[in-house]
């Protein structure tokens, strides 16, 4: 996995009114776990912004004035409508094996996209179980072979040397008839009942 550093500081005081002031003041509280014990810090907004608002997974390189320690993102809160980040919580890695969501990176040019269809991802990021500091930068996954209408699953992706935690029912990505092609089939299919049901007609007259 990729790495990344970011600064955290103490927080004085804790509750409502406090982190109310905080995001005012353009920082973000949260918390850092590690084993049993939570510290509570705040961030920096703008620094913050880098870690979170990418479709990256870090292992984030923290200093929490001069405390170095690496941890991962587990849990964040945004505002329901301006999407700004409210509140972060942060899991210290070590030798031990953690839950971590992955970018999923889609390898090839479906079959069924030479045809005429669109490629859709359903799933961007796949959720993975190990030790952090093994883990790839990002799980690719190939769809050369998807063809109009089918989609691929978790399940079908042979992703090796990885335990995944995602479903393996989750749909990856798909290959979509676009209207206009579906139109065309559709006139071609009627025209060739017509045709048919022509020269039925016609030997019956014979």
């Amino acid at each position: 996995m990729k790495s990344t550093e970011l600064k955290a500081f103490k927080r004085p005081d804790t509750g409502k009114a406090s982190s109310k002031h905080m995001r005012r003041e353009g920082k973000v509280p949260g918390v850092v776990y590690n084993n049993s014990e939570a510290t509570h810090v705040f961030f920096d907004y703008k620094e913050l912004k880098t870690v979170l608002y990418t479709p990256e997974t870090y292992i984030v390189n923290l200093d929490v004035e001069g405390e170095k320690v690496d941890a991962i993102v587990r849990d964040a809160d945004y505002h329901p409508v301006t999407e700004k980040i409210l509140h972060v919580e942060m899991l210290s890695v070590s030798d031990k094996p953690v839950i971590v969501s992955l970018p999923i990176s889609l390898v090839g040019k479906p079959f069924g996209v030479g045809k005429g269809g669109k490629l859709l991802t359903k799933l961007r990021k796949i959720q993975v179980k190990g030790i952090p500091s093994q883990l790839p930068d990002k799980v690719e996954i190939d769809v050369s072979a998807l063809d109009l209408g089918q989609t691929i699953k978790i399940a079908d992706a042979n992703i090796t040397g990885l335990t995944v935690v995602t479903p393996p029912s989750a749909g990856v990505a798909s290959v979509e008839i676009p209207r206009a092609l579906r139109s065309a089939g559709a006139a071609g299919e009627g025209e060739a009942g017509a045709t048919e049901g022509g020269e039925e007609e016609g030997a019956a007259e014979e």
